[in-house]
């Protein structure tokens, strides 16, 4: 085989690493990471569905969970948003914990009970338009005391 003095060879791990990787615009990102969340979110509450009917406490009841699982998942999308907009330049650990594990508990009340999935949808739109006026509210006071 003959070699090309002209190739250049294969850049060193360390010049790899040391290259800036390419980020994605912020309200993309705000968007696959509200995405991937409610599809985690709604793929446990399907594995709830499906494996946890055992014989525990809020087993779900037969019948099909796509109309709860679909509320929740139309309703988790923007909670993920409006958690995204609230902690905007706040870093912690846990941030995710605030909507999967509320969201979890909706699902699985939802399909041990099978409430009107209208009533799942009216009273998480109460509870999205007090977060985002809360939110609203505060990101406005905290503009004011740095200004």
């Amino acid at each position: 085989m003959e070699t090309h003095p002209t190739t250049e060879p294969d850049p060193a791990p360390d010049e790899a690493e040391a290259a800036p990787r390419r980020r994605l615009p912020a309200p993309l990102a705000a968007l696959g990471r509200a995405a991937g969340i409610t599809a985690l979110a709604i793929a446990i509450g399907y594995a709830t569905h499906r494996w946890a009917s055992t014989g525990m406490p809020l087993s779900p009841l037969p019948g099909s969970p796509w109309p709860y699982l679909t509320a929740w998942a139309v309703l988790t999308f923007p909670a993920c948003l409006l958690l995204q907009w609230a902690t905007a330049g706040v870093d912690y650990d846990g941030r995710w914990q605030l909507v999967v594990l509320p969201v979890y508990a909706g699902i699985r009340l939802s399909l041990a009970h099978h409430p009107d999935p209208a009533l799942i949808y009216a009273y998480g739109a109460a509870a999205l338009a007090a977060g985002t006026a809360g939110t609203a509210l505060w990101r406005r006071r905290l503009r004011r005391v740095d200004s």
